[in-house]
């Protein structure tokens, strides 16, 4: 978990970034910001994930920790966390997406290796 990035309560379980759905989210989470800011990130990947389940009836939200390409800024890799609510699925027409982008937002970037005390070859300088 990186050092600054905010912590989820008790009520948020970790599931594996690697899962099928949480991928399929993050595309979702790229494409709905990129629509409603008409930005132009270009996803890279998650790197942590947790599911909240809600009360009955009402879905779950899944935070997401990704990485983007922010175009336009030099091709910068950002930090990114997102919040979805995927809820129950009712209907089967295309129209109704289950899927609700709740949170979109910038994290603040992890401080570099060198400013940690580490050195080149991964070990950790002792002041």
């Amino acid at each position: 978990m990186m050092a600054n990035s905010p912590q989820p309560s008790a009520l948020w379980l970790p599931v594996s970034a690697k899962q099928l759905e949480i991928q399929e989210l993050r595309r979702f989470a790229v494409m709905e910001q990129n629509k409603k800011r008409q930005w132009n990130l270009t996803f890279n990947a998650v790197y942590e994930a947790w599911n909240m389940t809600l009360a009955a009836n009402y879905g779950n939200l899944y935070l997401l920790h990704l990485k983007a390409l922010k175009a336009f800024s030099n091709d910068m890799l950002v930090n990114y966390q997102a919040i979805v609510l995927v809820k129950p699925k009712w209907c089967d027409r295309p129209c109704c997406d289950p899927r609700t982008l709740m949170s979109f937002k910038e994290l603040p970037s992890p401080p570099p290796p060198e400013a940690l005390g580490v050195s080149d070859q991964g070990t950790v300088d002792l002041v």
